[in-house]
């Protein structure tokens, strides 16, 4: 059993450590290293010490991507049987009196400052959909033509009514973190919208946010030491990772096989690196996403609500602060007869006022509130402060955007085992960090997968050689010619084209990794003009002679066929492709085929169990997930299939009736989602 280290106990290192056991199961043994004396980082729910009211002193909501698509986090939640408690609001506190958005702007400041706002906000819309926005952070956000101008340029080049700029700059900047000249148009943008109806919604977890921690840490198989501050991580002679830290009692070291580091990236900057090629490459890191934004909350208990029927939703947004979000606790907590409000300063204000004393900071919280709330200090009873500073980052995922495999796996070539997590890498959000987790732990069941069969070949003399003898008894079954069935079904094969394209007949598809052309033969006995392409002389030169001219011998790095000769692709051979040419190779099937592609290589996140049966790390020189494989094709001319019409549900009961789902090939539904992809034209 391997053994694996997750550094940094909060939501980060949790969501790591779930999913660790999701995809992995027992095949390693996983240790949880916090700094502090809990785990949760910055999502903590607490109560005051006057009174048992309850509010948010880190994570103020999370997002809701559900009206889109699949929501990664909202399944999350429900899966722990958490109930959500849904937060709008649509109020702004200018020059001391709440305005209701746009209406309310238009009533005091006038038509022409209401217009300012409404054109600007149509100007966003225009600028990014709704799925444009789901899909979060991508490469094409460095074509965008806001990401290369600051926020500060976006908004003097777009709104020249000055109030208007002010509005607009309050209502977004606690959630931006940060000022208009520390990030980018694109990025202000993706915020802008949030004020658009459509894009997302807001809510929060009942009984608090800090409910998510306790669920994830009563379902992770890890050990969770607490009070173990990581200095140092390097490598053993023997190759493992080595952790230096300090336990509270004195200093330790402990070896692993493989790390995690799921630190903020300011924690993740106090770190000592060992190794000149390890030390360069976090340096590079560090400095990539050196862009931080601070957040400060000042949480007020009062002895009623006072403000009555003026906060009707859960929040108003206030130029106090620079410009900062009040909730109003009781709208989402049982604050019971008392009355909360929360402030969340950001920005330039959270670093500086952070320096003033606590009593300080309540005062000034006390007088940015409007007038007519009356007398705020008669009713209070008790504040509470907490400080976020670099908590998130001005330019969430960098610029510009990098792929997803460079953000998480600083130094591949000599440290492949060690893999970062964090918000920071994709939209400094709760649901960044869920994907964030996601796509290291991939990482971490690739390398898991490598390392397991490195171990398994140990002292035996288990081959790797895809030849002669790996086809007489293919996959440990019996010859290719009477088992090749069994992993490609015609029947199933066509089924699914059919359901993910609506394409039953009259097609030409070609197959990429054809042996001997049984696959190709039985589709052209359907009725499918099928042609296959295989490499391995020695499986090619068995192709019946009636099928020779269909089966080809080449390579899929160099089809022999013309640009757009097909319509579909069925592929099974990019996994045998080295890592330095599969690019190429998805390129060239790109350049051939004109509707589809079905993706049907071996995978690191199948079932281990199926993996070991059918021995499919044989000869694979490219492995990866699903979802690494998504990301080669997303930046090669293909685009998830499901993006345009989800029929997973469909694919899914297809699967199941054919008897490739759990414990023969495909693990679950989502898996299905990532095998086939559409063609997309560039500009698309």
């Amino acid at each position: 059993m391997l053994d694996l280290a997750i550094v940094g106990g909060g939501p980060g290192g949790l969501m790591s450590a779930w999913y660790l056991k999701k995809k992995l199961g027992d095949l390693c043994r996983v240790t949880i290293y916090e700094a502090s004396d809990r785990v949760g980082g910055k999502i903590l729910t607490r109560k005051f010490d006057t009174a048992p009211a309850m509010y948010e002193a880190g994570v103020a909501e999370i997002y809701d991507y559900s009206m889109t698509g699949p929501d990664p986090l909202r399944e999350l939640i429900q899966h722990f049987g958490l109930q959500t408690i849904p937060m709008d609001a649509e109020q702004v506190q200018l020059d001391g009196e709440l305005l209701n958005d746009v209406p309310g702007m238009r009533k005091k400041y006038g038509p022409k400052t209401a217009a300012a706002i409404e054109a600007f906000r149509k100007k966003c819309a225009s600028m990014v959909s709704p799925i444009e926005y789901y899909e979060g952070v991508g490469s094409h956000d460095n074509e965008h033509p806001w990401a290369w101008i600051n926020a500060e340029e976006l908004l003097d080049k777009e709104v020249s009514d000055p109030i208007a700029k002010r509005f607009l700059k309050v209502m977004a900047r606690s959630d931006i973190a940060t000022e208009t000249h520390n990030t980018n148009g694109l990025n202000a943008l993706k915020n802008f919208v949030m004020d658009v109806d459509g894009y997302i919604g807001l809510y929060s977890i009942q009984n608090g946010n800090e409910q998510l921690i306790s669920c994830l840490q009563s379902e992770v198989d890890a050990d969770i030491r607490l009070n173990h501050r990581v200095l140092k991580v390097g490598k053993t002679e023997q190759g493992r990772y080595q952790l230096d830290m300090m336990n509270g009692k004195g200093p330790d070291t402990r070896d692993f096989d493989l790390v995690v580091m799921c630190l903020p990236h300011s924690w993740l900057a106090t770190m000592r690196w060992d190794g000149e090629q390890l030390r360069k490459s976090m340096v590079k890191h560090v400095s990539y996403f050196d862009r931080p934004a601070h957040y400060l909350r000042i949480s007020l208990l009062f002895d009623t609500p006072f403000w009555g029927e003026q906060i009707p939703g859960a929040w108003f947004m206030s130029e106090a602060f620079g410009g900062c979000c009040v909730y109003n606790e009781g709208a989402r907590h049982d604050v019971g007869k008392h009355g909360v409000l929360n402030w969340l300063v950001p920005g330039s204000d959270a670093l500086a006022f952070a320096n003033l004393t606590d009593d300080e900071l309540i005062d000034a919280a006390l007088k940015s509130l409007p007038v007519s709330f009356g007398d705020a200090r008669a009713h209070l009873l008790e504040g509470k402060i907490h400080r976020w500073l670099s908590s998130v980052n001005a330019i969430p995922g960098g610029m510009p955007v990098r792929d997803v495999m460079t953000n998480h796996r600083p130094e591949p070539k000599d440290h492949p085992g060690l893999v970062v997590v964090g918000d920071y890498l994709f939209d400094s959000t709760l649901n960044g960090l869920l994907d964030s987790s996601d796509a290291a732990t991939d990482i971490i069941l690739t390398e898991m997968m490598r390392l397991r069969r490195a171990q398994d070949q140990n002292g035996t003399t288990i081959s790797d050689k895809i030849d002669r003898d790996y086809f007489q008894n293919y996959r440990g079954v019996g010859p290719y010619s009477e088992v090749w069935s069994q992993f490609t079904d015609p029947a199933y094969l066509t089924n699914l084209i059919k359901i993910v394209w609506g394409r039953a007949k009259g097609y030409k598809l070609l197959v990429a990794g054809s042996a001997s052309g049984e696959l190709v033969g039985a589709l052209r006995a359907k009725g499918i003009d099928a042609w296959g392409v295989e490499n391995n002389k020695a499986i090619h030169a068995r192709t019946p002679k009636a099928l020779q001219k269909f089966n080809k011998l080449g390579s899929i790095t160099d089809l022999p066929f013309k640009a757009g000769q097909f319509d579909f692709v069925f592929e099974t051979s990019l996994c045998h492709v080295s890592d330095k040419q599969v690019v190429t190779a998805v390129q060239e099937l790109n350049r051939v085929v004109k509707t589809g592609l079905v993706f049907g290589s071996v995978t690191s996140d199948m079932a281990p169990a199926v993996i070991d049966r059918y021995d499919l790390l044989r000869g694979v020189k490219k492995l990866g997930t699903w979802w690494e494989w998504s990301e080669l094709f997303f930046g090669n001319g293909f685009d998830l299939s499901m993006h345009r019409r989800d029929c997973t549900e469909a694919v899914w009961e297809a699967t199941l009736a054919a008897g490739k789902g759990p414990g023969h090939w495909y693990a679950d539904a989502d898996s299905l989602r990532y095998s086939f992809f559409d063609k997309v034209d560039a500009e698309d």
